[in-house]
């Protein structure tokens, strides 16, 4: 029985039935399920094309790992994960975690993710470096990378302000009457620890404050590491004149710097303050409780998600206007009383 003849005993049109096996538009559905319900009774559902299937609704939140010094000791990508879940999912989108190792072969790590059913692709990027960007360039999904900035790269990115963190930590130290004021560093160096350096710098200069070099010392980013090193230098520098406040690269830096100066009998913040970076739970339970730069999980998880959608969305101008975006989350100071007010603030306040 040709397809002419069928649609004629099925009381419908050649066109309508080539509509219903073929799974096109312009067929009402009452009419498509009782003629594919005929079809099957007739022993001719082998007329039937293969449904199309539909594209499922996911995103790749893709964890990348350089050397894992970063993210094994702190899986700051934990506390994002939840607010890019719930946000995902008011697109109707749902999260697939996938992490990725430099230290293992990149090629079956990037073929997987090309194997996965997804329409976009968050990258949380705090330990990828520029050149590691280029094994993404095959996978012809849209990609955001989240907590890294690439100003060099044409790529579209949400991360951190954090000049203004450091900006604001500085700021509350002057305030508080402090003028000579140290930083410590992490030897592990990812491009926002170094931004946040920059910030520390450019901020005394804006308030005119000189830049010692010496009052800049290096340790360990882990806390053990930095409490270790901190003790040596304290040890073998008896009599240095330390600064009267540090800002810190990062809170787990600023909690072993507690412990070291805590065991030499520097008491804080009555001899030295302390600003951490990143407002981890944590600070709220050190003795005393640490300030430090709050960074706005929900937000950067919202612009992250929100970014990827428009993207996928195609939401762009024409492919030789389009440029790259970079969104920066601006940073809140945590204020709790790692930091002493001293005799100079009066005189600030009156300024």
């Amino acid at each position: 029985m040709t397809n002419r003849e069928l649609a004629k005993t099925l009381g419908i049109s050649p066109a309508a039935l080539s509509l219903i096996i073929n799974h096109k538009p312009g067929v009402s559905d009452t009419t498509r399920a009782a003629v594919l319900a005929q079809l099957k009774e007739m022993g001719q559902e082998h007329l039937i094309k293969k449904a199309p299937t539909q594209p499922g609704r996911n995103i790749c939140f893709i964890i990348y790992k350089r050397h894992g010094e970063i993210l094994d000791l702190h899986p700051f990508f934990l506390l994002l994960m939840e607010n890019i879940e719930n946000h995902a999912r008011t697109y109707g989108y749902s999260i697939l975690l996938y992490t990725m190792d430099k230290r293992r072969p990149m090629e079956p790590q990037i073929a997987h993710i090309s194997e996965l059913d997804c329409q976009g692709a968050i990258i949380f990027a705090t330990e990828l470096q520029e050149e590691d960007m280029e094994i993404f360039q095959g996978l012809q999904i849209p990609l955001v990378a989240l907590d890294n900035d690439f100003p060099r790269l044409t790529c579209n990115t949400i991360s951190i302000n954090n000049q203004m963190g450091t900006f604001q930590a500085v700021e509350h130290l002057v305030k508080n009457g402090h003028s000579r004021i140290g930083y410590l560093k992490g030897s592990m160096r990812i491009s926002s620890f170094a931004e946040r350096e920059r910030g520390y710098a450019d901020a005394l200069s804006c308030f005119g404050l000189s830049f010692q070099p010496e009052d800049i010392l290096e340790v360990h980013f882990t806390e053990e590491g930095s409490f270790r090193d901190l003790r040596l230098y304290l040890e073998q520098n008896p009599s240095a004149s330390l600064p009267t406040a540090f800002v810190c690269d990062d809170d787990t830096i600023a909690v072993g710097a507690m412990r070291a100066f805590a065991e030499k009998g520097i008491r804080i913040p009555e001899d030295v303050s302390v600003i951490g970076f990143n407002d981890r739970p944590a600070c709220e339970v050190t003795i005393p409780p640490l300030t430090s730069v709050n960074v706005s999980k929900h937000a950067l998880a919202v612009e992250a998600v929100d970014e990827l959608m428009r993207l996928m969305e195609g939401k762009e101008r024409p492919a030789e206007e389009t440029r790259s975006r970079k969104i920066r989350i601006g940073t809140r100071l945590a204020a709790r009383e790692s930091v002493q007010r001293t005799a100079k603030a009066a005189a600030y306040a009156q300024q």
